[in-house]
This record gives C-alpha cells, structure tokens and sequence, in this order.
C-alpha cells in the first residue's frame, strides 16, 4: 500500500507539472483542459472513493496554490467531485469503457465548474449561466476528450479498473 501511495503521488506531480507546463499550450480560444480532474478521476476509478477524495485534496490545494483565485476553492471542488463520483461508482460496481469514462469526465468537469462558479463569481457582474456557457461547458468537453483519449492509452486501461470497496470482505 505504501508503494502504490509513492507512486500515485510521482504520477500526481508528474500531471500537475505537466498540466502547469503543457496545458497552455494546447489552450484554445481561452479553454484548457483540467489534466489535474482527469487524473483525479482515474484514481477514484481505480482505488475508490476516499483515495479519489485524498487525491482531489492534493490536487486541488496544488492548483490552488499556483493560482490567482481564493484559496480553497478548487480542493472543495476537486475533492467533492471525486469522493460522489466514487461512492456512485461504487454502489454500482460497475467496469468503465472509453465512453463511460468520457460521460463521466464531462460530468464530473461540469459538477466541478459549476461549484468553482459559485464561489468565484459572487458579487461579479458576470452571470453563473453565462459562465457556464462560455466557459464551463467548453473546458468539460474538452476535459472530456482528452479523458476519453486518456482511457484508450494503455495506462488509462489499467486504471479503467473497478473501484475497489474499502468494505471489508469476509473469507470463507
């Protein structure tokens, strides 16, 4: 356990330096895909729902560090989307395909905007429905895309795995 730990961790950096280094340069017209949300996805596919909740805290405080916005923001976000989309995996333990994990990236991405948006643009001029059209839709489908291409990369099929319960499981 301790050595899956260090590796999701080396992987987890390993994403965050690229979506700080790579993602900039696959923005178009203003939208980025969230690498950090894919990543965070798959742990919570592969290892459940609180790892998934352990990983969007990490993930989110990471980003919110290198960001201009309000602390917090994004590791509420990252961890909330994580830990249900866990728990709904979970409880029906189920295996993902390609397009199970592209409904689930756009989904997640869309539940995550839509929090983001409600604590950034309180008190702005700019409207939660304008902000979702113009911004939050475009980054999900986006996000999703690249989750999808993520999902048909040999590591993206390791991690298509069932979530495994944290339930514990009688022998006999």
């Amino acid at each position: 356990m301790p050595n899956e730990i260090l590796k999701l961790s080396v992987w987890g950096i390993l994403i965050f330096l690229i979506q700080i280094a790579v993602a900039p340069l696959l923005e178009i017209k203003g939208i980025k895909p969230d690498l950090l949300l894919i990543f965070v996805i798959a742990v919570t596919i592969r290892r459940g729902s609180y790892a998934g909740l352990a990983a969007g805290f990490a993930m989110g405080f990471a980003q919110d560090l290198v960001s201009i916005g309000f602390l917090g923001v994004m590791v509420l976000a990252k961890s909330t989307v994580a830990f249900w989309s866990g728990k709904w995996l979970e409880n029906r333990d189920i295996a993902l395909s390609p397009l199970g994990w592209l409904i689930l990236i756009i989904i997640a991405a869309l539940s995550q905007g839509f929090l983001v948006s409600l604590f950034v643009l309180q008190g702005s001029q700019v409207s939660l429905i304008n902000n979702m059209f113009y911004s939050v839709i475009p980054v999900s489908i986006y996000t999703g895309i690249i989750g999808f291409i993520w999902a048909l990369a040999p590591l993206g099929r390791h991690q298509a795995a069932r979530p495994t319960s944290l339930r514990i499981r009688r022998k006999g």
